[in-house]
């Protein structure tokens, strides 16, 4: 039977949907946007999705994030080294609220969704990835940021890093689609 799908699809800015509970993870959202991506493998367990999203940085991201590191260290926001970066998301175990799924903590897991996400001085961020049955055996897979900042610093460097940010996302998720690992 041929497929009406694209061999890959491209990610696409969406809604939030109404299913997502990010909403309640920040008192504020000082930044919130979604993007979506068909998923061709919608019976995959949520860890499985995320590591499919997000434990796949390509080396130029990895390279990026490093350098990126080491540029705001000194100003006393968290960075991440290259090791962490390059370590596997363990799919084979379960996740409890409180631990690191990749490099972020885990604030929630429900069977459609995982929240994950990191609190600094400058920021908290959120990042959710929801799979959101559409019909039977059809699903769309949507990973979401909400941001809220905490003074002009925060500010500053979220309308830094905006742009970046939204290339960054839809290339998770068109490269996760390229590689039919969602």
């Amino acid at each position: 039977m041929a497929s009406h799908q694209p061999a890959y699809q491209t990610a696409e800015p969406c809604e939030l949907p109404d299913a997502s509970t990010l909403r309640a993870h920040l008192t504020r959202f000082d930044h919130l946007d979604s993007f979506e991506i068909f998923a061709r493998k919608p019976h995959l367990s949520m860890v499985e999705i995320y590591a499919a999203l997000l434990g796949q940085l390509p080396a130029a991201f990895k390279h990026l994030l490093v350098l990126r590191s080491l540029l705001v260290k000194p100003l006393g926001i968290a960075g991440v080294g290259y090791r962490e970066l390059t370590t596997k998301i363990d799919t084979s175990r379960p996740y409890a609220t409180g631990e690191k799924i990749g490099r972020w903590t885990l604030y929630d897991q429900r069977p459609d969704e995982i929240i994950t996400g990191a609190d600094d001085k400058h920021l908290d961020f959120r990042v959710s990835v929801l799979r959101d049955q559409q019909t039977e055996g059809s699903a769309r897979v949507v990973l979401s940021t909400g941001v809220m900042t905490h003074n002009a610093f925060g500010r500053a460097y979220l309308a830094t890093i905006l742009r970046f940010h939204r290339f960054g996302v839809t290339q998770l998720l068109t490269n996760a689609s390229r590689g039919e690992r969602v």
